[in-house]
């Protein structure tokens, strides 16, 4: 070798590691180990995973074939490499009237292909998380539906429910991708979110639990994939919700809640049409006539029924409107002896200005009354008193604000230091948005938004009785403050209690008593899992041992399920004289079975024993089931 050819031997081998380092930084990694760019190298695959990332980034064709592009990780950000398993479903959205006038627009599904020992099309895992999928042949003609180049398409996604092949097990995971052939699609349908769903339902999933997402269902659930026009989205999902709906049927936006990020918002009352108005007004037959004019398709809809007058006779009918014109506020509350004085303003609202007289003086007032009890730190005494307002003229007070007195409570020796709360429920007559007289029948009564205020035995206090459930936690469901009981009670945080308390006993020949009673914590329960009396077929639309769904957090996010109990929570009382010990009867709610009463027994529980036996402190529950313990019920539960 001469000396020229040795010097470009060195200067060869001087080359190569800055070359190599140019070639990594350009695949994404870099010489600090740094995580690369989405889809390219960079960081050790993820070992951890409790939740699975999907980002499709992109979707190109070859020849009318169609290739998706997406990258996979976990909540931390790293590549998930491995995955052999997945489904991919392909649709396209026909617009907004293409079919016929009047018409929504709707999606046409394609075609499923999946990938499980081997792939109907051609799946690369490139190894750094990212992935492609190549389907097996092009969409135009699969069944039966041509490609309409220009249109909107979608791409679902589904991996998981299985593992890798070093055993960590995968979360099954959607993900939806529009695209057009043409660029950056021009509209797109999206109605609802399947977070709304799940404010009652929890985590709703279908077949198998295999598809969880809103985008996934409306991909197969449309005329060009189900025979039965019973399960196409928008009748199947109505439907289903005619029966055991926990809020009102009439206001569509319990589920198609108002909002401005989805493509569709008030897609509900722009667009009606027959198929959809008709799965929920199921006594009309819109081609026969009857009970409606007849119609032979959806192009004449809006003539009357446009966007406003939809949403108008789909609300409240202006209730809102006039309960935003009254407010009564507690400003404040002493006791004496048995009796609670207290001073009430009543304000409008709207326009910030109070009403000068008192509620006996004020004609749109059709019900308003205060009733209270005495004993926040013990559930309270048992049983409430009451005044009507619009039948009581006020001790005293004038210009909006008046004082009156509510006598006869219950105030058990020892506790004069405890706090008692009183609670505000009524009626208003009101239409057409505007509060009226009464007295004339134009006018009809409209619920007032209950609320509870506590009150020592010297003044008012914002702390009482313990947050168990909010007006919030129920509402996910019920909506707040809409589920009235007897004629206008709806604060079902702080009201309800005030009578369904833990006097109230249990049937001792009831094969549960828990279930039996109508203190409010048993109440609930029973009512919930479909184990009272008269309620068996309640169809709870969520996971029953989701505590969370109707428990509330306290500051420090624990949930007022957890154990132990609080301290003031009373023994079940029943009927015949017996008790059973406080936590045995929560558990027993849901849990009555032989084996778990054995199994509370043996722990120190009692069932229908005498009083000094359930208080004697023998429950041990919390050993193994209370906070941080082995079998904490927040861990055992399905609680999210």
């Amino acid at each position: 070798m001469n000396k020229s050819t040795k010097s470009n031997m060195v200067s060869l081998y001087r080359l190569i590691p800055l070359t190599l380092t140019m070639f990594l930084a350009a695949c994404g990694g870099g010489d600090d180990g740094a995580p690369g760019n989405p889809g390219e190298p960079g960081g050790p695959p993820a070992s951890d995973i409790s939740t699975l990332m999907v980002e499709i980034t992109d979707v190109t064709t070859d020849a009318g074939i169609a290739t998706v592009i997406y990258r996979v990780s976990n909540q931390d950000d790293e590549p998930v490499v491995g995955i052999s398993t997945a489904t991919y479903i392909a649709a396209q959205l026909l617009p907004q009237g293409y079919t016929n006038a009047g018409n929504a627009s709707q999606w046409q599904y394609f075609t499923s292909e999946s990938c499980t020992s081997t792939c109907t099309g051609e799946q690369v895992d490139h190894k750094n998380g990212s992935y492609s999928y190549t389907f097996s042949t092009e969409f135009d003609g699969l069944n039966d539906v041509s490609y309409m180049p220009g249109s909107t398409q979608r791409v679902i996604i589904k991996i998981g429910g299985d593992a890798l092949p070093d055993g960590t097990p995968l979360p099954i995971t959607n993900q939806h991708f529009d695209w057009s052939d043409s660029g950056e699609p021009a509209y797109t349908r999206d109605l609802i979110t399947i977070e709304t769903c799940n404010t009652c339902h929890n985590d709703l999933a279908f077949h198998g639990s295999k598809y969880n997402k809103i985008e996934t269902c409306v991909t197969c659930h449309n005329t060009d994939k189900v025979s039965n026009p019973d399960n196409i989205f928008p009748q199947m999902i109505h439907t289903k919700h005619l029966i055991g709906f926990p809020g009102e049927l009439a206001d569509c936006q319990t589920c198609h809640v108002a909002d401005e990020t989805l493509t569709e918002n008030m897609n509900w009352a722009r667009v009606p049409g027959m198929e959809a108005c008709g799965s929920c007004h199921t006594n009309i037959d819109f081609p026969a006539g009857e009970g409606h004019p007849a119609q032979t398709d959806n192009s004449n809809c809006v003539a009357c029924h446009n966007s406003d007058w939809t949403a108008s006779v789909h609300n409240d009918g202006g209730d809102d409107e006039a309960l935003g014109q009254f407010n009564a506020n507690i400003v404040s509350a002493s006791l004496t002896d048995n009796t609670v004085t207290f001073s009430i303003t009543l304000t409008n609202p709207a326009t910030n200005t109070v009403y000068v007289d008192s509620a006996d003086m004020l004609d749109f007032i059709d019900d308003l009354r205060v009733y209270g009890n005495w004993g926040t730190s013990f559930d309270y005494a048992p049983s409430a008193k009451s005044i009507k307002l619009q039948d009581t003229s006020p001790i005293s007070g004038s210009n909006g604000t008046y004082t009156y007195a509510i006598s006869g409570l219950t105030i058990p020796a020892g506790t004069e230091s405890d706090k008692g709360v009183l609670a505000i429920q009524g009626k208003l007559c009101s239409s057409e948005g505007e509060l009226g007289d009464c007295e004339e029948d134009t006018f009809s009564t409209v619920n007032i938004k209950s609320s509870h205020q506590f009150f020592s035995a010297a003044e008012l206090t914002d702390t009482g009785r313990r947050i168990v459930v909010t007006n919030e936690t129920c509402g996910s469901c019920h909506g707040v403050q809409e589920l009235n009981f007897h004629g206008s009670r709806n604060d079902l945080e702080g009201q309800c209690q005030l009578c369904h308390n833990p006097n109230m006993t249990a049937d001792a020949t009831a094969s549960n008593p828990s279930i039996s009673t109508a203190d409010y914590k048993h109440l609930i329960h029973s009512l919930h899992s479909a184990q009272r009396e008269g309620y068996e077929t309640l169809n709870y639309p969520g996971q029953i041992g989701n505590c969370a769904q109707c428990h509330a957090s306290n500051d420090t996010g624990l949930l007022s399920a957890a154990l132990p109990l609080y301290s003031g929570v009373k023994p079940l009382a029943i009927n015949n004289g017996t008790f059973t010990s406080a936590t045995a009867a929560i558990c027993s709610d849901c849990h009555f079975s032989d084996t778990a009463q054995s199994h509370m027994t043996q722990q120190g529980a009692v069932f229908m024993g005498s009083e000094a036996d359930v208080t004697a402190g023998t429950e041990s529950c919390t050993t193994c089931h209370g906070v941080g313990a082995p079998a904490d019920i927040l861990k055992v539960h399905p609680i999210n």
